[in-house]
């Protein structure tokens, strides 16, 4: 099986490791064959264009050290949203999702981001480092120091200076408060602890801003800890799904994700 590969060489990001682990079928679909998405969920949707609001309020901080307007803030998350909707794959929802219609997903969203601001302003003016930092490291089999020909890429939505120490912060939606297991085991903080320590940050701090989606929005702050074994497990994760790639390994894996994936049509129909 041939593998995702950018101008700069071959390439892994901590997405299609999540994509493999849930669905080699879809991953397959996705970055290999790269079949067109018979639609976007609106949850992929929405996160994107509240990311996208947040990294405006952070970027503003950084280049003139005031906070973002709050209805510039809003307008950035409206316009985003708005190219979501006029582009041209159509957005699906969730048939578990409340907002029956798009509109009631901006509501939801501008709701939240209001949440998000009151947050702020309480919290003084943070001092930013980056927004939006991109990162390309090598990474290695632990057990064998072999060195990988893909590269570990992506952004870390942004970076604080705290006390002297840089603190990551990944933003996140979601439907209610992260659980203990959400916070514990996603492999995401433990690929930016890494990579920060590659690209010369030194040791930092993980943090995860999660703002719910709940009837009364709330903003949920979970520092978080990766240890040694944390960074050897993910190392061993990436390492046997790239293997499992080369060696063509794909399954469809039938469940609750079938309903939200933008690949079913040719997934259930044994195309490619």
């Amino acid at each position: 099986m041939a593998r995702p590969q950018m101008p700069e060489g071959l390439y892994v990001s901590v997405s299609q490791v999540k994509s493999f682990l849930m669905c080699p079928r879809k991953y397959e679909l996705h970055y290999i064959l790269r079949e067109e998405p018979a639609f976007v969920p609106v949850a992929l949707a929405f996160g994107s264009a509240m990311h996208a609001a947040l990294a405006a309020h952070y970027g503003e901080i950084k280049a003139t050290g005031e906070r973002l307007r709050r209805d510039l803030v809003l307008d950035v998350f409206r316009d985003e949203w708005a190219k979501a909707v006029e582009g041209p794959v159509p957005l699906q929802s969730d048939e578990d999702e409340d907002e029956s219609s798009m509109d009631q997903v901006v509501d939801k969203g501008v709701s939240m981001l209001h949440t998000f601001c009151e947050y702020a302003g309480k919290m003084g003016k943070p001092d930013v480092e980056s927004v939006e930092w991109p990162f390309a490291v090598s990474i290695y089999d632990p057990a064998t120091g072999e060195v990988f020909e893909e590269q570990l890429v992506g952004a870390v939505d942004l970076i604080l200076r705290e006390n002297g120490h840089r603190v990551i912060v990944e933003h996140k939606t979601a439907a209610k408060r992260y659980g203990i297991e959400q916070i514990r085991f996603d492999l995401q903080p433990t690929a930016y602890q890494l990579s920060a320590r590659a690209m010369g940050l030194g040791e930092v701090g993980l943090r995860y801003q999660v703002i719910t989606k709940t009837k009364v929005p709330a903003i949920q702050i979970a520092e978080l800890h990766r240890d040694e074994q944390d960074e050897q497990d993910f190392l061993r994760t990436v390492g046997g799904v790239l293997r499992a790639v080369d060696a063509g390994v794909s399954y469809p894996v039938r469940g609750w994700q079938c309903r939200s994936c933008p690949y079913e049509h040719v997934c259930r129909g044994g195309a490619s």
